[in-house]
Order: structure tokens, then sequence, then C-alpha cells
């Protein structure tokens, strides 16, 4: 069996190199073997019984929204077994999880640490408190995790079940009940087992949590009249955008007060629309009364968020094209070249082949994730799409937010995390489409055969080391020191008594492969990481935590390993001769 799947993936390989990356080119290849055997399969009867059986479930409508929900779910823990609890790498990661381990100790920040400069780290701040740069939407479901199941990966879970629901539930204000049910289960399958919002802790679900809540009550307010219900759930759904991803959130949350106001004030009964809303606006001004007190607690001020304090101290995120850079020279040579990267980033804005190529290049990254070969075929009909009073307003608003992001110098698949109601309700009516014209019977086999699709592609990718595909970066979701980190850890939390590990970087070290991240409570926390500064300061760290052992990584020796760290029997530092350079 092993040399012939070597030979097809060869082949696959050697027939697309110049057309599609090999992972993309299978799926091509596995949506032309099923549109072959849609194609060709006898129609018998089943089909039209499992169908009814479909729309009969579909039509109680909450119990398709927890079916939704506590499928991804379901799944994602039952594979435990060959996809243990993701270890994170990346440094959105570790700024999260700083956020929920705040939080699960019962604060929003932190007080700055005496020995704050060996803890410097990517998008965490040390000043005016040790926080996270991050609003607090996905460091509140991992506090969640940790505080009731002593995981944060638990509140992942959690989050990406949700958000199934509140997709599900956002497509019933927009599709037939079957067609909601059926848009909703292609979301679980597509990014809700195998993708990086259930395998990582970057955060994802929550925005598209939010995102679908107040999509989801556009056509129940504009159709349906007084819905107190519907206006809850838009104030909460902003108030969450406010708190997970604040521009796309604001962007999106505007764009839906202004169609909903398009339909409210060109009815008659104003007073009692407006009344209706009443619960949406006490959401909102809850929220926005949160939002304030957290950016209080974090950085001194209700206006001013991690951000901001973060883009003035180290210079990033440098995600906004219109704003000017900060010119700033950091201490740190790691931090420095950070910064140098993310000022990089501008060049692309001032030559027309390089942005061109760059704006494809991140198309490519998010219709990977989103979308793929698979759900592609659906959308040759989004002119049709686009035609029908009932989706056009959700290609639009989609359009006009993928636009607007365009103008961030960064477009990854989080940014577009408000928009996943929006397309897969325009997928699913993609769907609608192919069933109709390939008539009940025919159209039933290839409703039954897309999600089969997504589950194959959803294994390929999880088997991609195995099966020697190379995966984009977002599909994979991992910094490549991330097994090197994690084996350390653990083998360093079993040892007797507290650990420090003191982080030596050499001037070629890969920004991206950070290690020095820490718990919210560091002097408490079984294992320290620290960076090296200078020798004075290191000795004062070293002073600081005596009572540890004391270990040296050099992070960019392979393979990565610590080692006793040279410390006199005294106590005392012992200047050592360092390659750093």
């Amino acid at each position: 069996m092993n040399p012939l799947l070597d030979a097809i993936k060869s082949l696959i390989s050697e027939t697309t190199r110049f057309i599609s990356p090999p992972p993309i080119a299978m799926e091509w290849a596995l949506v032309a073997m099923s549109a072959l055997l849609i194609a060709l399969l006898p129609l018998g009867k089943k089909a039209g019984r499992m169908r009814g059986a479909f729309h009969r479930l579909a039509n109680r409508k909450r119990t398709a929204i927890l079916i939704c929900g506590l499928l991804p779910v379901t799944i994602r823990l039952a594979l435990l077994g060959v996809m243990p609890v993701p270890e994170p790498s990346i440094h959105d990661e570790f700024s999260h999880l700083l956020l929920g381990d705040t939080m699960a100790h019962g604060r929003l920040a932190n007080p700055v640490h005496p020995m704050w400069k060996h803890f410097e780290s990517i998008h965490i701040l040390q000043q005016p408190t040790y926080s996270s740069m991050y609003p607090p939407a996905q460091g509140s479901f991992l506090a969640l995790g940790e505080a009731v199941f002593h995981e944060p990966w638990a509140g992942v879970v959690i989050s990406v079940g949700l958000m199934c629901m509140a997709v599900c539930w956002m497509m019933q204000g927009w599709l037939p009940p079957a067609w909601a049910f059926y848009g909703g289960l292609l979301v679980a399958l597509k990014i809700g087992i195998v993708g990086m919002w259930m395998n990582s802790y970057m955060g994802g679900a929550a925005a598209s949590a939010g995102g679908a809540l107040v999509l989801g009550c556009l056509p129940r307010l504009r159709r349906e009249g007084p819905h107190r219900l519907a206006a809850t759930f838009l104030g909460l759904g902003m108030v969450i955008l406010m708190n997970s991803r604040p521009f796309d959130g604001a962007i999106l949350s505007v764009a839906a007060l202004l169609y909903l106001s398009a339909g409210i004030f060109r009815g008659g009964m104003l007073a009692s629309r407006l009344k209706t809303l009443a619960p949406a606006a006490a959401v909102l001004l809850l929220g926005v009364c949160f939002t304030g007190y957290y950016n209080w607690r974090v950085t001194g001020s209700p206006s001013r968020m991690g951000y901001q304090v973060n883009r003035d101290t180290y210079g990033w995120p440098e995600n906004l094209a219109f704003l000017s850079p900060k010119k700033l020279t950091l201490r740190d040579p790691v931090m420095q070249k950070m910064y140098l990267k993310e000022i990089a980033r501008r060049e692309v804005y001032q030559q027309p082949g390089k942005l061109l190529d760059d704006l494809l290049t991140r198309l490519l990254d998010c219709w990977t994730f989103f979308v793929g070969p698979v759900l592609t075929v659906p959308l040759i009909f989004l002119p049709w799409i686009f035609r029908s009073r009932r989706t056009r307003p959700l290609v639009l608003l989609a359009a006009m937010i993928a636009v607007l992001n365009l103008f961030q110098l960064v477009l990854y698949p989080y940014h577009l995390a408000p928009l996943v109601a929006a397309i897969f309700v325009i997928v699913t009516q993609g769907v609608r489409h192919i069933y109709i014209r390939l008539g009940h019977a025919r159209g039933a086999v290839f409703a039954m055969v897309l999600p089969l699709m997504l589950t194959v592609v959803g294994g390929m990718k999880q088997d991609a080391p195995e099966l020697n595909l190379q995966l984009a970066y977002w599909e994979r979701a991992a910094e490549w020191h991330r097994d090197a980190r994690s084996y350390i850890a653990k083998w360093l939390s079993k040892r007797p008594g507290k650990q420090l590990v003191i982080v030596r970087y050499t001037a070629f070290h890969e920004v991206n492969q950070e290690w020095v991240y820490n718990e919210a409570d560091i002097d408490n926390s079984k294992i320290v990481w620290a960076r090296e500064v200078d020798a004075p300061s290191d000795a004062a760290l070293v002073k600081y935590f005596h009572d540890r052992e004391i270990w040296l990584l050099k992070a960019d020796v392979l393979p990565q390993r610590v080692v006793r760290y040279p410390v006199m029997a005294s106590g005392n530092y012992l200047t050592e001769a360092r390659s750093r350079r």
C-alpha cells in the first residue's frame, strides 16, 4: 500500500507543482473523484428517506443548534488519543494564555516584576502592568477552562462549540431550517475540528461567535418585528467583537447597524422598533463599561488599549497601513529584530509588484483556510447568490469588510473571523443551488458527499507529516520549536523544586522562535523562563531566584537542551565567555 500511495503522491506533486501546492492539488483530485462518484452512483429510496429525516431534525431548531455545537466537541475529544491537547508555540498563543491565567487568578492585570527586563517578550506588556496586549475575549475562555477544568484548552473547546451553535442560529435567520442546519455542520467539519480554531490558543472562535450573533439579529429585527432575544444577542455580539477583534468587529458592527437602521426607519412603527433595541443598548453599554475598566486595569486609562501601549513601547503591531510607524530603538536585540520585521511589512506597499504578490498570498491563505477546493465548487453560483434579495446583504457585507481588511499590513484567517457565518451562508446557498439543479435525488447524494469530502480533507491535513505534505502556516499553526520547548518544560516540571531557565539567543535567532513566556504569577511558577540581558543584571536575576535550580538554554544550538547554568558554589554569578554572536 505504501509504494502505491507514494507513487500517487509523486504523480500529483510532479504534475501540479507549477500550478498548486500538493495538499491543494490532492483536494482538487478528491473533488474530481467525488464528482464522478455523484454522477455514476445509482439512486435509491434511502436518499429520500434520509432527506426527510434530516428535514424533520432541522425543523426542531433548538435541537439542530445543540447538535451543531456538540458535534465538533464530541469528535475532537474522541480524537484525543491521536490528537493530544495542543502545545502553544506562537507569540499570540502565549499572550492569550497569560491573560487566561491572570483572569483565572482573579485579576485583569499583574504587577510589574522586579526582574521585568528578563521577561520582556513579544506581545507581552511589562509596563505599566505585566499583562497581555490583547483584549479579553479569548483570555476569558482560557480562564474558564483553567478555573473549571484545570486545562486552558477546555476553554478553546467550549468556544468552538458555542461558535458553531451561534453560526447555526444565525443561519436560521437567513436560510430555511434544513439549510441552516446543513451550513452549521459544514462549519463544524471545516474549521471546528482539525483547524486552528480548535487546535491552538490563537482565538478565532470567539470573534466568529460574536459576528454570527450580530449578523443573525439583522433579519430577525428587520423582518419579524419586536424580538427582544435577538436585540440582546445583537448587543452581546458587539461586545464580544469589541473584546476580540476591535478593528474588524467595529467595521462589522457599524455596517450591521446601518443595514438595520435602513429597515427600522423605513417602517412606520419607529418608536416600538427603537424600544425593541433597548436590550441591545443596555448590553452594549455594560460591555463598554467593562472594556473601559479592563483597559484601565491594564494600561491605566479606560480609553487606552493594550495594543496601543505595546505599539508605543515596542513598535508593533504594525497592522494598519494608514498609521505612521513608530521610530524606536529597543535595548534587547531580539525585540529590535522583531520591530524591524514589523516595519519591513510596509515595504510591499511601495512596490506594486510586491504588493500584488503579497495580496495574492494572503488571499490564498484565507481561501485555503475557510473554503479550499471542496467548498469552492458551490461558489460557482456566487452571481446567483448575489441576485437573491435574501443573501445579497451578506455578500455585500463580506466583500466590503474583506476589502477594508486589505488596509491591514497583514491579513490572517483570524482577522476574518467575524465573517465566518457570512462566508458559510454564501457557501451553503451555493450548495442549495447545486442541489436544485441536480434534482432532489442526485442533489441529496451531493449534499451527503460534501461533508464526507471535508472529513477526508481534515484527516489528510491532520496526517500531513506522515503524508509528507507541507501545509500553509495557518493550517499547521505552529512554530518549529514547539516540540522542543514542550519536551523541556515537561522534563523540568517533573524535577523536584522550582526551576529557572535562562535563555541565550544568537544574532541569527529567528524572532518567531520565542522561548521566554511565563505564567501570571512568576515568583510562584514551577518554571520561570528568562532572557540573558547583561552580566550585572543576570547576576541580580540569579540572586533573586537563588532558591531554584538554574539552567542555561542555548536556543539556537540544535538540538536544544538545558545545561547547568554556571554559578559558583557561593551563589555569586560566574562570568562566562558567551558565544552570542
